[in-house]
């Protein structure tokens, strides 16, 4: 299988700092054909980032020239404004994070950090990459194109595919390609209950989401003993689907990831406790 080249981008000041980060991602030039370009200050920074697109960007919040802050908030008009940010501090306050989250920021490394930790977000980053097999379960024709532009905005790559009932998505599944189902729950000819039913006993690996518009509270828990592994709620956004997609690979969340809770009964229990 082919791969594209990954460009990185390090700004860092600190060459001890600086060398921990290229040493993370190193580690990974086995796998992958790396391209790390490394810049001491701000102004380095923006004028690296306007001129190559980058795939990922590890970017120290105290860069001289223009801060990290700066240099995060100038991304969305350069090359690589697609780019996997990552910002790095000695420390980081609420407000710090309120910023660095609206301009898109995907995690967070405190210093000092060890270059294992680089290594697991460019991990990360190259599954997140990897196009996931993964259909689209409703009736609703505007609801498919909806979902489906949803995903497309998502960190994540998919090779997506639709199915308008539960009859033509078991169809689909029976070749064993795909990896997740997004399917809507009121639907003619079998609801999204009966379909994950059926798919359980097709496989246990794929990922099975409801979506729905109504309450669902009353029948999570038939749910998840089927083996439903969560619920979106319409209308539900690309962050939705991120947090969905770190769940179901079991990838470490990210500091600026949403924080997604599957089922109801889950916040219910923990204030119970």
């Amino acid at each position: 299988m082919l791969h594209k080249m990954i460009r990185v981008l390090v700004a860092e000041e600190n060459a001890t700092a600086r060398d921990v980060v290229k040493s993370g991602i190193a580690v990974l030039r086995e796998k992958r054909y790396i391209e790390i370009d490394a810049v001491s200050n701000g102004y380095e920074a923006l004028q690296a980032l306007k001129m190559k697109a980058y795939d990922i960007a590890f970017i120290d919040l105290g860069l001289s020239g223009h801060n990290g802050q700066q240099v995060f908030a100038a991304i969305k008009d350069t090359k690589s404004f697609n780019c996997l940010t990552v910002a790095m501090s000695n420390s980081m306050d609420t407000d710090d994070g309120a910023v660095l989250k609206q301009t898109g920021a995907y995690h967070y490394l405190k210093k000092p950090f060890r270059h294992d930790d680089v290594t697991d977000i460019v991990a990360t980053s190259f599954v997140m990459t990897s196009p996931c097999p993964i259909l689209i379960v409703d009736d609703s024709a505007t609801m498919r194109k909806i979902t489906r532009s949803i995903l497309e905005n998502s960190r994540f790559e998919f090779e997506i595919a639709e199915a308008d009932c539960a009859k033509a998505a078991l169809r689909m599944l029976a070749g064993g390609k795909f990896k997740i189902v997004l399917t809507d729950f009121h639907m003619p000819g079998g609801d999204g209950l009966e379909l994950a039913g059926a798919i359980r006993d097709m496989s246990s690996r794929i990922g099975v989401y409801m979506m729905s518009t109504n309450d669902t509270s009353y029948l999570e828990r038939s749910a998840a003993f089927i083996g439903i592994a969560g619920f979106l709620k319409k209308p539900f956004t690309s962050e939705d689907i991120d947090a969905v997609m770190h769940e179901h690979l079991e990838l470490s969340r990210p500091e600026f990831g949403k924080n997604l809770k599957m089922f109801s009964f889950e916040s219910q229990e923990k204030r119970v406790s």
